[in-house]
């Protein structure tokens, strides 16, 4: 049909489809794209343009009787006028169908992701699959907002879980989203850049000397050699659990007194500065090789084949109750007493963030205040250079007299 200008008398008025024909188009005169499609039942519009590289592109704005013809006239006049600007209405639409949902992202890019790059991709894996997911994802990841984020946050409390766990989960939201921006998936901002973390209590316990030597005489005397062997390497090198228990005798430097670890918690090399005691645990070990010659690791197990000790749990409950020391006392807070200890005989905040591998200084902080006599001392250098101690004012009186 030649071009007109579409009207609402003109669809009303327009006469049946030749025989045989399945549809006929009617292109208006006034706005170039807009078009009327006539049907056996029915009249659908359409707005025809073309892309920047000069592509052609419909878009279907509605039927007649879902929209009216002004309704469609005018939407077509807002496309038209957003291509004079650049737009592709039909690209922007497939790019916004495309956009994953929560579920969707996280099982098919982002858990993979993590695994390849983080040695405790199983916690952010439970934390997605038992509370993330099952509260926003089906929504898309444009869909979710700050409202659903403090939603979560909500409900983690409600289930009474601990503020640190709590902060796991908000920290593993934020970061799917930080990594879903970076490889353009969506358009905007990250809803949980700001989760509003909750403040968390550390709760680290310290021995003093006497429980310490309680400690170590209640696991030389332990039914289980290998797992009281770990627990006192780890009581005297300040190592985390899995470092040691992963530990292979091919990291074992004897002759530099060094215990290094390929891949540390934060995914880079370290090395565990061996003392003399650490040294003879992992000497007593060696004279033991000779039970496992084909297991690789300093600790091995006795049940599986290759494979380091399974756990130690059982000799840490024994020899704490042996020792007198509280049930509540966690392996982990042997790492904080070996810290404390370098505290309290004043060795420098750096020295022991390198012993114990931290990236950040912020870490080891924490241990300042077990060495307040060292941080007067330190403090009481200003005063010492301007001469404003009592001993400096006596000295100055004596000298003048």
């Amino acid at each position: 049909m030649a071009a007109t200008t579409i009207t609402r008398s003109l669809v009303q008025r327009l006469p049946p489809l030749a025989e045989g024909a399945a549809k006929q188009r009617i292109f208006d005169d006034r706005l170039v794209g807009f078009i009327a499609e006539q049907r056996r039942s029915t009249v659908t519009f359409y707005f025809r343009y073309k892309d920047a590289r000069g592509r052609q592109h419909e878009v279907r704005l509605g039927r007649l009787g879902d929209v009216t013809v002004d309704q469609a006239r005018r939407r077509a006049e807002q496309l038209k006028a957003g291509v004079s600007l650049g737009g592709d209405p039909v690209a922007e639409k497939a790019k916004q169908k495309a956009i994953p949902t929560v579920e969707e992202f996280a099982r098919e890019r982002y858990l993979p992701h993590v695994q390849e790059r983080q040695r405790a991709a199983h916690n952010v894996e439970a934390y997605l699959r038992l509370r993330i997911l099952p509260a926003i994802g089906r929504k898309a990841l444009d869909e979710v907002t700050q409202q659903d984020v403090a939603d979560l946050r909500r409900r983690l409390v409600a289930e009474g879980l601990a503020n640190g766990t709590c902060n796991r989960h908000l920290a593993t939201l934020r970061a799917m989203f930080n990594q879903a921006l970076k490889w353009e998936l969506y358009q905007g901002r990250n809803p949980a850049s700001s989760p509003g973390m909750l403040r968390e209590q550390h709760r680290d316990k310290y021995l003093g000397p006497g429980e310490t030597q309680a400690l170590v005489r209640a696991l030389d005397a332990d039914k289980d050699e290998t797992a009281a062997a770990v627990l006192a390497l780890l009581i005297v090198t300040g190592a985390r659990r899995g470092e040691v228990l992963n530990a292979k005798w091919e990291n074992v430097d004897f002759d530099r007194g060094l215990l290094t670890v390929p891949r540390s918690k934060s995914g880079r090399t370290r090395h565990i500065p061996l003392s003399p005691v650490a040294r003879g645990i992992l000497l007593r070990q060696f004279a033991k090789r000779s039970i496992h010659p084909d297991n690789p690791h300093v600790f091995p197990s006795a049940r599986r084949q290759g494979r380091p000790v399974e756990g130690v749990r059982g000799a840490w409950v024994r020899a704490k109750k042996a020792a007198g020391l509280p049930a509540d006392l966690r392996i982990h807070d042997l790492r904080h007493n070996f810290a404390s200890a370098l505290a309290n005989a004043g060795t420098p905040l750096n020295e022991i963030g390198t012993v114990l591998g931290h990236t950040q200084l912020a870490t080891t902080l924490r241990y300042a205040h077990h060495a307040p006599q060292r941080l007067i001392d330190t403090a009481t250098v200003a005063s010492r250079a301007w001469n404003l101690l009592p001993e400096a004012k006596k000295a100055e009186a004596k000298d003048a007299a």
